[in-house]
């Protein structure tokens, strides 16, 4: 929810329009439509952790670009990319659950999995808007973030290689 909540923040502070800012937040949501669809056909396909890792190699590479161009279009590329990927994970999550704990915990874990994730995205607001007021910028916590990325890309392949070894011996 960093990206969400010091979108609009960040591209003024850059020299974008108010307008310009505002709008790009707006379709930030219409690319979200079209990667919940896509990352929920490559789901049904193909397991939860290949639009997973997708959405994270997406993030990686937004992230590692908008610390290194910082212009108008750049911006605007940032956002519509990073807005392909918003809802992707929290969906995954849930499937990832199932899996994981099989259906008879799927409510108390996809419960506890939806807080985290609520919670983490309220810290990750928050971390935004502290590193902005620490250094006067947001590429720390774009760093940060790209991190995070990264360490979500390997965690996410971890999972996959782990249902295959599931499936290998028999078990769901």
């Amino acid at each position: 929810f960093f990206v969400l909540a010091h979108v609009v923040a960040f591209a003024t502070d850059k020299g974008v329009g108010d307008l310009l800012a505002g709008n790009m937040l707006a379709f930030m949501g219409l690319t979200a439509l079209g990667g919940v669809m896509v990352s929920g056909y490559l789901s049904d396909r193909y397991g939860p952790a290949v639009p997973s890792v997708l959405c994270f190699v997406i993030r990686t590479g937004i992230f590692v670009f908008i610390l290194n161009s910082q212009s108008t279009p750049s911006i605007m590329v940032f956002a519509l990319l990073y807005g392909s990927t918003f809802f992707i994970t929290a969906p995954l999550g849930v499937i990832f659950a199932g899996q994981i704990f099989g259906p008879r915990f799927l409510g108390t874990v996809s419960g506890i999995v939806s807080m985290v994730h609520q919670v983490s995205g309220g810290l990750g607001a928050l971390a935004g808007g502290l590193f902005f007021d620490a250094y006067g910028d947001y590429d720390g916590a774009f760093a940060l973030i790209l991190g995070m990325a990264l360490l979500a890309i390997i965690i996410s392949a971890l999972l996959h290689r782990s249902r295959r070894v599931l499936r290998s011996h028999g078990s769901p």
